[in-house]
C-alpha cells in the first residue's frame, strides 16, 4: 500500500427591506472550474471608500442581543472611550469569552435575494500593547456589486476607514489600550448573486439559485491577529484563503416575501420567534453561515448524549427520506460523527447541520456544511460515491478547521489533508474491504503530484492544487502512519486536536507533536513530501510552534 500510494428583528417595523437591484471552494474534490461569470473585485474593480463622518448605528435593534459597552464609572466618554477589564467589575474577557462577539440582525428580501443587515461586533485587545487600528475581514466584498456599506462608527463615534476587496481597516482615533474592549457598529446591504457556471458557482455559499438563498462568510469579523499582524489574504481563484478566529454569534434572521414553507438552515441553537423569525446562537465558531429555501425537507436525528444531526435536502433528493440520498448522507453523517469523535476528541456543538447546496461539491462551516446537488443526483443506492466522501469530508472538517484553525491560503493542507484522510478512517472503519477502492478512485488515478506544503498561491489550475495538497497529503500522512505505526499515529493526531483546539495551528504545531524518534523514523516521509522537510526538527518549545492567538 505505501509503494502505490507514493505513487499514486426583534423589532423590525423600521428596519426597511431593500429589494436590490468564488472563487473554487478549497473542498471540491473532483471538477475543475470553467470561465467566471461575475468575478473577485480586482484593481479596476475594488470599491475603495473612506469615511470620515459615518452615521452610527440606531442602537434600537442590537441591544437585546449585545449590550452596548458603557464607560467605567467616574469617567467621560471623551476621557476614557473604551471599558477596561481593569476598570469593569466583571471584566471584557470575562468567563472565557473570546475576544470577538458578534451580534446582528438580517432582514432578508426573500423575492429579490437581498439583505440589510445591521450588526455589532464587541473585540476585546489581548495583546501586551494598544492597538492603532483595526482591520475587518468583510469577505462578501470581494464581489463587485455585492456588498454596499452604509455606516460604521466605532462606540459610537465616527472613525476613518478604509474597504478595499475584502480588508477593512479602521484607523482608531485613540488606540485601543492592552486589556479593553471597543464596539464596532456596521449597517451594510448584501446582494448575493445567482449561482451559475466557473467562480461563482464554487462560490455558491454565498449566492442563490431558483430554490435556495445561501449566506455565508456574509457577516464582517475583525481579522485574525498572528504574531503582531493583522493576517488576511488577498483573494484568488483557487482553494480558500480564510483565517478566522472564533467569535462567539447572536444573529436574528427575519425573511419578507416568502412562501409559508420556508425553512432555514442554521447551525447552533436556533429559537423561532415568530414566522420567517428566528434568532440564532453560535458560540465559539469560525464563522456563521445559514441557508434560506422554500422546499426544503428536513430529517432530524438526536443520537445518544444529546447530539441532534439534521439534513436539508430537496425532494428529489428526499425520496421520501427513507431511501433516498438524503437518507444515505443521514446515515453516514451519523457514523462520520461518531468515528471522529472517537478518534479526534468531542464534537464542538450540540446540533450538526448538513444541507444539500445547489452549488459544486461542498464546503464547511463551524456546525453547518453543504454538500452539492449533483453528489445527490448521482447517488448510486451503495456507499461508494462522492455523496459519501464530500459529507464524511466536510464533517472531517468540524475538527480540522472548525476546532484546529489554520491558515487556508498559507498551509491548506492543514485542513484539506486530514479531513480527506479522514475519509479513509471512514471508509477502513465502515467498510474496510473498499479501502483499495477508495485509494484508487480517490487518490492514485490522479496520479498527484506536487508539494505538500504549497501555498494556494501557486498552483495554475485547481486540479494541480488538488493533487498536490489534499492527495499528496494524505499520500504522506498514510506514510507517516506506517513510519510511526497505528498506536503512535492515532495518539498523534488526538493530541495535535487537543494542543490545536481553538487555535490558528501552524505546520510546526503538528510537527512538534513527534517525538524525537518518531522525527527520525519520519524523515524520508517528509523529504519526499515537503520542501521544507526539517520542519518537525523545530524544538517543540519555540516560539514560532504555534500562532499566537489574538
Amino acid at each position: 500500500m505505501r509503494g502505490m500510494n507514493r505513487l499514486t428583528a426583534l423589532l423590525f417595523a423600521p428596519f426597511a427591506l431593500f429589494a436590490l437591484g468564488s472563487l473554487l471552494a478549497a473542498c471540491n474534490l473532483n471538477s475543475p472550474a470553467t470561465a467566471a461569470t461575475p468575478v473577485p473585485a480586482s484593481s479596476r474593480s475594488i470599491r475603495l471608500s473612506a469615511q470620515t463622518s459615518p452615521t452610527p448605528v440606531p442602537d434600537h435593534l442590537m441591544q437585546q442581543v449585545l449590550p452596548t459597552p458603557s464607560a467605567p464609572p467616574g469617567s467621560s466618554a471623551a476621557a476614557a472611550p473604551y471599558s477596561c477589564a481593569a476598570d469593569d467589575a466583571d471584566g471584557a474577557d470575562a468567563g472565557g469569552l473570546p475576544a470577538r462577539r458578534i451580534a446582528a440582525v438580517v432582514a432578508v428580501d426573500f423575492a429579490s435575494k437581498a439583505a440589510e443587515v445591521e450588526q455589532r461586533i464587541a473585540f476585546v485587545n489581548q495583546e501586551a500593547a494598544a492597538l492603532e487600528m483595526l482591520v475587518l475581514d468583510v469577505q462578501a466584498n470581494q464581489w463587485a456589486d455585492s456588498f454596499w456599506l452604509d455606516a460604521l462608527a466605532v462606540n459610537g463615534r465616527a472613525d476613518a476607514y478604509e474597504l478595499a476587496a475584502n480588508r477593512l481597516q479602521v484607523a482608531l482615533a485613540e488606540p485601543l489600550p492592552a486589556g479593553c474592549q471597543l464596539e464596532i457598529a456596521l449597517r451594510f446591504r448584501l446582494q448575493p448573486q445567482a449561482i451559475r457556471d466557473g467562480l461563482r458557482a464554487y462560490r455558491g455559499f454565498f449566492g442563490y439559485s431558483p430554490r435556495q438563498l445561501n449566506l455565508a462568510h456574509f457577516l464582517p469579523t475583525v481579522a485574525a491577529r498572528l504574531n503582531g499582524e493583522w493576517r488576511i489574504h488577498e483573494p484568488a481563484g483557487i482553494g480558500e484563503q480564510i483565517v478566522y478566529e472564533l467569535a462567539d454569534w447572536d444573529v436574528q434572521v427575519k425573511v419578507a416575501n416568502a412562501a409559508d414553507s420556508l425553512r432555514l438552515a442554521a447551525p447552533g441553537a436556533v429559537t423561532e420567534i415568530a414566522p420567517a423569525h428566528w434568532r440564532v446562537e453560535l458560540h465559539n465558531a469560525r464563522d456563521f453561515a445559514i441557508s434560506l429555501s422554500e422546499s426544503f425537507r428536513v430529517e432530524e436525528r438526536e443520537l445518544a448524549g444529546g447530539m441532534t444531526v439534521v439534513v436539508y435536502a430537496f425532494a428529489d433528493a428526499a425520496g421520501a427520506l427513507g431511501g433516498g440520498s438524503a437518507a444515505h448522507a443521514m446515515t453516514e453523517t451519523v457514523k462520520a460523527l461518531q468515528l471522529f469523535e472517537r478518534l479526534f476528541g468531542d464534537y464542538a456543538y450540540r446540533r450538526f447541520v448538513l444541507v444539500q447546496g445547489d452549488f459544486p461539491d461542498g464546503m464547511e462551516f463551524s456546525g453547518l456544511v453543504f454538500v452539492g446537488t449533483a453528489w445527490f443526483d448521482n447517488f448510486d443506492g451503495t456507499p461508494f460515491n462522492y455523496l459519501t466522501l464530500i459529507s464524511v469530508h466536510e464533517v472531517a472538517h468540524q475538527w480540522w478547521y472548525a476546532r484546529v484553525g489554520s491558515d487556508s491560503a498559507l498551509h491548506p493542507w492543514l485542513d484539506e489533508a486530514f479531513a480527506t484522510y479522514s475519509e479513509y478512517l471512514f471508509i477502513e472503519a465502515y467498510y474496510p474491504n473498499q479501502r483499495d477502492w477508495w485509494w484508487t478512485f480517490r487518490v492514485a488515478g490522479f496520479l498527484p503530484q506536487g508539494a505538500v506544503d504549497s501555498t494556494v498561491y501557486e498552483f495554475a489550475t485547481p486540479r494541480e492544487y488538488i493533487n498536490a495538497i489534499y492527495l499528496r497529503g494524505v499520500q504522506m500522512l498514510h506514510n507517516l502512519r506506517e513510519d510511526i505505526e497505528d498506536e503512535a499515529f492515532f495518539a498523534l493526531l488526538q493530541e495535535y486536536a487537543r494542543a490545536g483546539d481553538g487555535r490558528i495551528a501552524e505546520p510546526t504545531l503538528f510537527w512538534s507533536q513527534l517525538s524525537a524518534q518518531q522525527v527520525q523514523l519520519s524523515q524520508q516521509t517528509r523529504n519526499d513530501f515537503l520542501r521544507d522537510p526539517n520542519v518537525a526538527l523545530l524544538s517543540p518549545d519555540a516560539p514560532d510552534s504555534t500562532a499566537e492567538q489574538g
